[in-house]
């Protein structure tokens, strides 16, 4: 499978077109940015070609990776789709519902794979955890907490535009976290979302199962709150997951698996597809109306 690569900031060069580059299972082809400069640069990093013009760098791939903003991501996924192109996405798949369920939309319509990437959700150690967690009798509550200071000290996210809403937790940490809770404990039948006195994003669920879960989020927190936890308790007990350091290895070891679920092999179906996104995508835009409503 030939593959080009969209997006040329941190996560694209750090994890996105190593992954690519070192990859057996595909071809990595060239890179397409909106900063030439840095594209030129990503490409000659790893031999591949840039590419300054889109609809010709589509001409060229089979497949098509995204590392850029939500919002660019969901037009540029759209067309890329409706030319035929394979999608291996990041989250959240659109700003917005209705950008989601146009790219949702073009997915289906063309027949093309899609695989939206979600570092917990792939990361071997952690999806064999989830998967036994899943299974233990009378799950009765989960619990996540992704409380970082990403958008608080310098980092390479600091810049982020989208990022700079005070409610970008919700949509960057947000899908992390409800894909893990809903993989175990199963769908979510109602949700609602608050923020504590240090401005955290709160989340509280009841699962169709019966059982509950909640929440912490945020980007922007003290370095005495931070955290990154997921737990689980049933009926015999509780459990909490390892913790995997996504910035040295871990976030490249999830993107294996990625591209893995991307090319098919062995013919998998996606852990995450276009339309597990865009149910995370409405889960998020509903708590977001809440505190909307509530601030």
């Amino acid at each position: 499978m030939k593959i080009g690569l969209v997006g040329t900031a941190h996560w694209a060069s750090e994890i996105h077109a190593p992954g690519l580059a070192r990859d057996p299972g595909v071809t990595f082809v060239g890179v397409w940015g909106r900063d030439p400069v840095k594209t030129a640069e990503l490409a000659a990093e790893h031999k591949v070609a840039a590419y300054d013009d889109f609809d010709r760098f589509l001409s060229d791939v089979d497949a098509v990776a995204f590392a850029v903003a939500p919002g660019a991501q969901a037009k540029l996924a759209k067309t890329a789709a409706e030319h035929g192109k394979h999608v291996l996405l990041e989250k959240p798949i659109a700003l917005t519902v209705d950008d989601g369920l146009a790219l949702s939309e073009a997915i289906r319509k063309s027949g093309v794979r899609s695989v939206l990437f979600l570092t917990r959700l792939f990361h071997p150690e952690l999806r064999s955890q989830l998967a036994q967690a899943a299974k233990a009798p009378g799950l009765r509550h989960g619990r996540v907490r992704i409380v970082a200071n990403s958008m608080r000290v310098p980092s390479p996210y600091i810049n982020s535009t989208w990022r700079q809403s005070p409610r970008a937790a919700l949509y960057d940490l947000g899908p992390h976290a409800l894909s893990v809770l809903q993989y175990v404990l199963g769908s979510i039948a109602k949700i609602s979302a608050d923020l504590d006195l240090k401005g955290h994003i709160l989340l509280s669920a009841r699962h169709e199962s019966g059982a509950t879960s909640d929440a912490e989020l945020a980007l922007s927190a003290l370095d005495e709150d931070l955290a990154s936890e997921t737990t689980f308790a049933w009926s015999g007990g509780k459990v909490e997951l390892p913790h995997i350091d996504m910035v040295n290895g871990g976030a490249a070891e999830a993107y294996r698996e990625a591209i893995r679920q991307l090319i098919g092999e062995n013919g998998t179906e996606p852990y995450c597809d276009v339309s597990d996104g865009l149910r995370l995508l409405r889960l998020v835009a509903e708590c977001d109306g809440q505190l909307r409503i509530s601030k």
